[in-house]
């Protein structure tokens, strides 16, 4: 789908910061993102923000209000974290498109994942500590943005990805920092040691040696034989 999606609509670009789609808005058109971050962000009746996701290249932005029964109106925003490079689809089009071709399944496929996802998150935030948690997410964004420099990104975006406060954020930075799985600039983290970070995420290490149940040089941390 995506293939016959890139070739269509209009390309529209936008800043980082910009404000790609805005909650409350009809769904006249949605937007095929090919480069770049985006997040998105709820507002909420008592006037907080809620972060929803972000969504890299490859993604369709606001089929939900384009394809809903009643013309929903759009239930988020969607932001540019970093400079973003997209098509824009007008609705009309988008829903003969996917009649035509019999797409309906693999929508409801990709929205189901996509509630996976969110489920998985909302599971995370009970059960995990914050160098955890901040660990997958920037293990996620790396498989989005497909490279090991993550740039644009705030630490006041990262703790409400992670749902926790700018200073915990900090701290499990200067922990990841320590253990040699990332080093930071301004607004840029670099993965340098994917294993460990995937050992602070919690994610068991796959490698040979580790299996062996000798300490890894890949990911730092001993054989699972050797924690019984």
């Amino acid at each position: 789908m995506w293939e016959a999606l890139a070739g269509q609509g209009v390309e529209r670009r936008f800043a980082a910061g910009a404000v790609m789609l805005r909650q409350g808005a009809p769904g006249t058109h949605l937007l095929a993102l090919s480069a770049g971050l985006t997040k998105v962000i709820q507002h909420r009746p008592d006037g907080t923000c809620l972060w929803l996701a972000f969504r890299g290249p490859g993604e369709l932005l606001g089929e939900v209000s384009v394809l809903s029964k009643g013309r929903l109106p759009r239930g988020a925003d969607v932001v540019a974290v970093t400079g973003c490079v997209t098509r824009v689809l007008h609705a009309d089009w988008f829903r003969r498109f996917v009649q035509a071709n019999r797409l309906e399944a693999e929508l409801l496929d990709h929205a189901m994942k996509k509630t996976r996802e969110s489920d998985e998150h909302r599971a995370e935030l009970v059960t995990l500590s914050v160098p955890e948690r901040l660990a997958r997410t920037l293990l996620r964004l790396s498989g989005l943005a497909e490279s090991r420099q993550l740039a644009g990104l705030t630490q006041e975006e990262l703790a409400q990805a992670v749902g926790s406060s700018r200073n915990s954020v900090a701290e499990a930075l200067q922990h990841l920092r320590d253990a040699g799985a990332v080093t930071t600039a301004r607004r840029i983290i670099d993965i340098i040691d994917p294993g460990t970070l995937g050992a602070w995420a919690g994610y068991p290490c796959l490698h040979a040696r580790h299996r062996e149940a000798k300490p890894c040089p890949l990911c730092r941390r001993p054989g699972m034989a050797s924690r019984v």
